[in-house]
C-alpha cells in the first residue's frame, strides 16, 4: 500500500499541469470565439464593416462599327484575341442606303454640270450678239433722228417715220434684253455653281467616310471576344462589328451601398481571382452608380447596384479581360507580398468563408 510520502513530491506538478490545461483551453476557446465572431460579422454585415466588392478586369476600348443604315458585313479580317495596329483593316461592309445616296448625288452633279454648261453657252452667245445688237440699236436711232428731221421739213411721209420708229424701238429692246439676260445668267450661274460645290463636297465627304466600306482600327490593341461574321446584317443596337481593347488593364468594381467605411483614392486593396491574389490601388471613385453585371447578381434577389470605382493593377499582372475578381481590404495594413504568412492565408480563408456564405444563402 502506497504511503503519503510516495505521492508528496508529485503533487505540485499535477496542480501545475491542471492549471496549464485550463489556461490552454481558455485560450483555444477565446480564439474559437474570436474566429466565430469574425465569421458572423463578415456573413451578417455583407460588406459593411469589411470591404467586400466585386469587379471585372477591363481596358479602355473602342467599338468598331459602321455608322450607316442597311449595312451588311461583307468581309472580316480579324478574329477574337488578335493583336491589331493602328490603321489596320478590320472589315469591309456594304450599305445599300449609302450606295443609293452616292448614286443620287452623282446624278445631281451631272444635272448641275449640264445646266451650268447651258448657261455658259448662252453667255458666250450673248457676248457675241451684244456688240452687234448695240451697233444696230445705235444706227437705228441715228436713222430715226434723220427721218424725224426730214419729217419736220415735210420731206418724209408719216408712214416712213412710224415704221422707222418701230424698227428703232425693236433694235433698242433687243439690245437691252440681251444686256438684262447677261446679268440674269451671271446670277443664275453663281447659284448653280454654289449648289454644285455643295453637292460635290457632300459627295466627296460621304465617299471618303464610306471609303468603299472599309473599316480600320483607330488604335493599336487587342480584338475583343465578340466579332461579327461575314454576311451579318447590322441593325439598331447591333452596329459594333468588333471591339478593340487598348492601354493597360484596370478593374472596375462596384462598391456596396451599405459600405460604412471611407474608401479613399490611393488606398491599397486586395484583388483575388481564384487562387491568384495581387495588390491594387484605388485610382478613382467615379461619381455614378450602375447595376452590377448579371454574373454578379444573386438569382431571385433584388437587382443590386453600386458605386463604381477604378482600381489600377500592376502591369505584370496576368489577369485576362472580363475576368471576375473579388476586392477586399488589406488586413492589418499589410499589402506587400511577402509581408507575412497572413497575406497568403487570409485570402484563402476568405474564399472558404464566401463558400459558406453561398451555402447559407
Amino acid at each position: 500500500m502506497a504511503t503519503l510520502e510516495e505521492y508528496a513530491p508529485s503533487a505540485p506538478l499535477n496542480v501545475s499541469q491542471v492549471r496549464w490545461s485550463r489556461f490552454r483551453n481558455l485560450v483555444l476557446i477565446s480564439i474559437g470565439l474570436a474566429v466565430t465572431g469574425t465569421i458572423l460579422v463578415y456573413l451578417i454585415s455583407g460588406g459593411v464593416v469589411l470591404l467586400k466588392a466585386s469587379g471585372m478586369v477591363t481596358r479602355e476600348h473602342i467599338a468598331i462599327g459602321a455608322p450607316f443604315q442597311e449595312t451588311r458585313v461583307r468581309q472580316v479580317f480579324v478574329r477574337p484575341g488578335d493583336r491589331v495596329e493602328a490603321g489596320q483593316k478590320i472589315a469591309i461592309v456594304e450599305s445599300t442606303s449609302v450606295s443609293r445616296t452616292l448614286a443620287e448625288l452623282a446624278v445631281e452633279k451631272a444635272r448641275l454640270n449640264t445646266r451650268i454648261g447651258a448657261i455658259e453657252t448662252r453667255q458666250a452667245a450673248i457676248g457675241a450678239l451684244l456688240p452687234a445688237a448695240e451697233a444696230n440699236a445705235r444706227q437705228a436711232q441715228e436713222y430715226l433722228d434723220k427721218i424725224a428731221g426730214a419729217s419736220r421739213n415735210g420731206l418724209v411721209v408719216d408712214k416712213l417715220l412710224t415704221d422707222m420708229t418701230s424698227a428703232a424701238f425693236a433694235a433698242a429692246e433687243k439690245h437691252q434684253s440681251l444686256k438684262a439676260e447677261r446679268v440674269s445668267l451671271a446670277g443664275e450661274l453663281a447659284i448653280y455653281q454654289s449648289a454644285l460645290k455643295e453637292v460635290s463636297d457632300t459627295y466627296e465627304s460621304l465617299q471618303r467616310a464610306y471609303a468603299g466600306g472599309a473599316l480600320y482600327a483607330p488604335v493599336a490593341g487587342y480584338v475583343g471576344s465578340k466579332v461579327m461574321s461575314a454576311g451579318a446584317v447590322l441593325g439598331p443596337g447591333s452596329n459594333d462589328i468588333a471591339t478593340i481593347y487598348t492601354g493597360p488593364s484596370f478593374i472596375l468594381a462596384y462598391l456596396p451601398d451599405s459600405y460604412l467605411l471611407d474608401l479613399k483614392v490611393g488606398q491599397r486593396v486586395y484583388v483575388r481571382s481564384y487562387t491568384q491574389s495581387i495588390v491594387g490601388v484605388v485610382e478613382d471613385l467615379l461619381p455614378m452608380t450602375d447595376a452590377m453585371p448579371p454574373e454578379f447578381q444573386i438569382p431571385g434577389d433584388v437587382r443590386q447596384r453600386g458605386q463604381i470605382f477604378k482600381i489600377s493593377i500592376p502591369d505584370a499582372a496576368s489577369l485576362p479581360l472580363d475576368q471576375k475578381v473579388k476586392i477586399s481590404t488589406c488586413y492589418f495594413n499589410m499589402c506587400d507580398s511577402g509581408a507575412g504568412i497572413l497575406q497568403k492565408v487570409m485570402p484563402r480563408f476568405m474564399n472558404y468563408i464566401e463558400r459558406i456564405e453561398g451555402y447559407v444563402r
